[in-house]
């Protein structure tokens, strides 16, 4: 089987995290893989694997661009023999199925995978995966009722959950890298949000959490690790207040992960995050909003506290029911990587997706 991943954009998320781990699980069963994306980062990563890199710039929107690229991918899929396409979002869908229109062009299936749309505005256009798509895959129960919800065909989506290398995100195979770096010692409770900094993941609201707890606890602090266009914005608003630490963008995220205490994300939007279960993986209870398919993953005072969006006062009092107990947290931490194990094996999720390329194939 030979298989292509395309995906838009450069920079590094959830969704492009889930195409290098992906990837590699499936070309190491035997099949040729190829990652259709913008160099920069993906390429770096995948460097050295059996999964052959192609650069691409996808990121387009236009008409007129998302024409140019579909004559780009009809170049690349007829000079490899690719065999299927794996989309990964709503633009790189509308890519493929225009290289299928093309004089001359590829007729091969296409199977869309759906993380999640930027805006929950934007599904009432879910319609067009149908014409798009022989198949549609997502992550979370949750995203496939919003994808029916705008008209995509219930009979066309499978719920495949995204899941976690354990061994790379395990305490056993990592060290506290943050700790060391910023000279926290072991009496220092530190909070972390991983995420791309883009207003769906309001960071705002996490910063302002920050403050308030630490006006009643000055033995914490709290980590933001990433970038993105918010960032400018955000080291505004935490300027003067030196227990709020940018990192930028870190490539050793289980070392990051190993040195915080408890894992945050207060989006306002999302399907089912990876990077909470990279943090349950490594024993962190988390605290994140109850949106999306977080309930999915996140057992309601067993294995991480949920909140509504939008409030940084019931965030902020969230993170110090964790930073003002260390048994509590420890007890967390434990069932959390427990659950990951039980449901959320990098092989399981590599062998039921290509199981369902396979189906697509076939059809």
């Amino acid at each position: 089987m030979k298989v292509a991943f395309l995906t838009m954009g450069k920079d590094i998320g959830g969704a492009k995290q889930d195409v290098i781990t992906l990837s590699q699980q499936i070309a190491d069963m035997g099949h040729d893989v190829f990652v259709i994306s913008a160099p920069g980062v993906m390429d770096k990563e995948l460097a050295g694997t059996k999964v052959k890199f192609i650069p691409a710039e996808f990121y387009t929107r236009s008409p007129l661009g998302l024409y140019m690229a579909s004559r780009t991918l009809r170049k690349i899929v007829k000079e490899n023999n690719i065999e299927l396409v794996n989309p990964q979002g709503f633009f790189t869908a509308a890519i493929a199925w225009m290289m299928s229109k093309l004089p001359g062009g590829c007729k091969i299936p296409v199977l869309t995978t759906i993380h999640m749309f930027s805006s929950l505005t934007y599904y009432k256009y879910a319609w067009m995966l149908n014409i798009f798509s022989n198949h549609i895959v997502t992550e979370s129960n949750c995203e496939r009722v919003r994808l029916e919800g705008g008209g995509a065909k219930r009979e066309k989506i499978t719920v495949i959950n995204n899941s976690v290398d354990m061994y790379k995100f395990s305490r056993d195979n990592s060290k506290a890298v943050l700790r060391d770096e910023y000279g926290l010692d072991s009496s220092i409770v530190a909070f972390g949000l991983v995420a791309r900094l883009s207003p769906e993941k309001r960071h705002a609201d996490y910063i302002e959490a920050a403050k308030i707890l630490y006006k009643k606890n000055k033995n914490t602090r709290f980590f933001i690790i990433g970038d993105g266009p918010t960032m400018k914005e955000m080291r505004k608003r935490a300027e003067g207040h030196d227990f709020i630490i940018f990192t930028g963008m870190r490539r050793d995220i289980p070392d990051v992960l190993r040195s915080l205490d408890c894992f945050v994300l207060p989006s306002e939007v999302e399907s089912l995050p990876l990077s909470i279960r990279e943090a349950m993986s490594m024993e962190l209870p988390v605290v994140v909003t109850d949106v999306g398919g977080n309930r999915e993953v996140v057992a309601e005072g067993i294995t991480g506290i949920l909140v509504h969006p939008h409030n940084p006062v019931a965030l902020a009092k969230a993170m110090e029911t964790i930073a003002e107990d260390s048994q509590l947290r420890q007890n967390m931490g434990k069932k959390a990587r427990r659950f990951c194990a039980d449901r959320f094996d990098a092989r399981d999720w590599a062998i039921y997706t290509k199981n369902m390329m396979q189906l697509v194939l076939n059809q």
